[in-house]
């Protein structure tokens, strides 16, 4: 998985508070797959994805789980699905929010 940065910002620099970017690319092996985050809803979980998307941390990470037509799920570097890194910690509280319940497109 890589992030497709689509801005001048260096990676070495801190973003602002305000820095949002509404979607990310991840470029796989089996092509492009475009994330919308939704920052309304889960502002501390978009930030943890994005900035360590920008620092390069998700860079050639496998998608541990893949089931055919329901879901893919990656980017803990041990390929466990056990977690990984947060940039606010070993932890943070969970965003559920029933609005975005099944929120996933899938298209042609």
């Amino acid at each position: 998985m890589h992030l497709v940065n689509n801005n001048d910002r260096s990676v070495s620099s801190i973003p602002p508070d305000n820095w949002r970017p509404p979607l990310v690319t991840l470029e796989t092996s089996m092509g492009k797959m475009v994330v919308e985050l939704y920052w309304d809803h889960a502002p501390n979980t978009c930030r943890n994805f994005a900035e360590l998307a920008r620092r390069g941390y998700y860079n050639s990470t496998k998608f541990h789980r893949v089931v055919k037509d329901f879901i893919v799920q990656g980017g803990d570097p041990t390929g466990t699905g056990r977690g990984g890194a947060s940039i606010y910690g070993k932890y943070f509280n969970d965003e559920i929010t029933p609005s975005l319940k099944h929120t996933g497109y899938r298209g042609p």
